[in-house]
């Protein structure tokens, strides 16, 4: 793997731009009008289900959007996208994984033979466990029949 193309230098500059704005616009916004900032994220926070969680406390969170931590998360994610190549019905790409037990693997070491392998990518945000019962369900139901693999990432707020 050599050095990336010029292109995708470009594209990394362009997104770097794009998350300092959308960063620094959230803080001035966040400063001046927080009560209005704060109810356009539990907006979002109800289309994904995250405010239905009974144990959901947005005073945990909220806090977090726009600091430094959560802009140097957003941008790696958004550079790590940049090279994501994947079909619709086609292979998973083959990235690093690391096992409870601290191994480090990737993702298709957990293919068995054809059976086909279900990756659920999530991480200890309301939303995710709130949902987390369905598919455990969905593991009960199709597990004679396909693998089941959850895949956890990192948040994009403090750990505590």
């Amino acid at each position: 793997m050599g050095l990336p193309s010029p292109g995708l230098w470009l594209k990394r500059l362009w997104v770097l731009f794009q998350v300092a704005l959308h960063v620094a616009i959230g803080k001035v916004l966040l400063t001046l009008f927080p009560r209005r900032v704060k109810q356009n994220i539990l907006a979002m926070g109800e289309k994904t289900g995250m405010t239905r969680n009974p144990h959901f406390s947005h005073e945990n969170w909220i806090p977090t959007f726009f600091s430094t931590q959560y802009f140097w998360f957003i941008l790696k994610v958004r550079w790590q996208r940049l090279e994501d190549m994947t079909e619709q019905g086609g292979l998973a790409p083959n990235c690093p994984v690391v096992r409870l037990s601290g191994e480090r693997c990737s993702i298709w070491d957990f293919m068995q033979g054809n059976r086909p392998l279900v990756l659920n990518f999530g991480s200890c945000t309301p939303s995710f466990i709130f949902k987390f019962d369905q598919f455990k369900r969905l593991i009960e139901d199709f597990g004679s029949v396909a693998d089941f693999l959850i895949i956890y990432i990192e948040e994009a707020h403090a750990s505590g």
